[in-house]
């Protein structure tokens, strides 16, 4: 039995009436709540892109960089610097090298382009050095940590070549270049040279501009002789004669610059002669001119050879001459603190 005042429920196929007015509340408040999420989501994105994405953060890493350089500041120019070494750069230039350096003036920073999606900007520099102006191009790269830093530019492999002059170094280095170094790496600057050898000295004025030019350093280009160098090289000249004369063999003997003679008819010619050599007065030596580091046996000085062996009949015999160095080129190579002398004789 149904009470009178019930309504029946609607069936499954009967509309259900709705308030329009509390449908468009609920429409209108996910709406408004997906906006505040959109917006947020992408104020959030604008606030990422401000961040990495600036142009000018990135080109003043490039200018520190140029300011650093310019103004001999070795540290900091390092920090900012981040170039995969090649195979033949080496170190950066010591502190008190780059200072003693006449810097680069004036650089400005033009072109400069930064590609955010490959990590990477360029840039043209422009410079002074020594009153003459130079062009270099700039790169930079962006790190895991999303910082920037200098990968190429104002940084040089200078092709280098020790040969005949290994005493030369730069001013402010507490020696020279390493003989085995093919290459030294430098900032753009004009670096003086001086002589880290007693013996040597460098041509006056010797400066050498390191550039976008990329020019090779030739140690043998700045070095001369110096004052000392002839007695010097004298003096080791008679001293490699002296241990010359200590062999016993004449075949040694003739290889290392004395022309003893063969053992002469008197000698038992199946038997074995002993030598012994003394060094009355060294060799002189000469050059073609006073810049050169090679040299030639110009006074073949004295040796007394005294040859002892036994005769046909067995008897012991002696013989003493007068003999002298043989031709011979002489080759002299600046060491760290002297002179090697080498000698070819023919």
């Amino acid at each position: 039995m149904t009470h009178p005042d019930a309504q029946a429920a609607p069936g499954p196929h009967e509309s259900q009436e709705h308030d329009p007015r509390g449908r468009g509340a609920w429409v209108w408040g996910v709406t408004a709540a997906l906006a505040v999420v959109v917006l947020g989501a992408a104020g959030t994105v604008i606030a990422v892109d401000a961040q990495s994405n600036n142009r000018g953060e990135v080109r003043d890493v490039a200018t520190q960089y140029l300011d650093a350089v310019a103004g001999g500041r070795l540290a900091e120019a390092e920090r900012l610097f981040d170039g995969a070494p090649s195979a033949a750069s080496g170190g950066a230039p010591s502190a008190d090298v780059f200072a003693e350096a006449e810097h680069i003036a004036h650089p400005e920073l033009e072109r400069f382009r930064v590609d955010f999606d490959g990590g990477r900007a360029t840039g043209e520099v422009v410079y002074e050095l020594d009153g003459y102006p130079y062009t270099d191009h700039l790169e930079l790269r962006r790190g895991a940590d999303d910082t920037w830093s200098v990968t190429s530019g104002l940084r040089y492999d200078v092709m280098l070549d020790t040969a005949g002059g290994g005493a030369l170094g730069l001013h402010g280095a507490d020696e020279p270049f390493p003989a085995e170094a093919d290459y030294v790496t430098l900032y753009a600057g004009q670096y003086a040279l001086e002589s880290h050898n007693p013996y040597f000295a460098t041509l006056d004025g010797a400066r050498f501009p390191v550039t976008s030019a990329g020019d090779a350093l030739f140690a043998s280009e700045w070095v001369v002789p110096g004052p000392d160098y002839a007695e010097e090289v004298q003096r080791k000249v008679a001293e490699a004669y002296r241990a010359c004369a200590t062999s016993t063999d004449v075949w040694e003997l003739q290889s290392c610059g004395i022309d003893a003679m063969e053992p002469s008819a008197k000698f038992d010619p199946v038997a074995s002669v002993t030598v012994s050599v003394e060094m009355v007065t060294p060799p002189l030596v000469s050059s073609v001119d006073e810049a050169s580091t090679w040299m030639q046996i110009e006074e073949r000085g004295e040796f007394t050879a005294t040859y002892t062996g036994r005769g046909a009949d067995g008897r012991p015999v002696t013989e003493t001459l007068e003999v002298g160095a043989s031709d011979a080129d002489v080759e002299v190579t600046p060491t760290t603190d002297g002179l090697d002398v080498e000698i070819y004789a023919y």
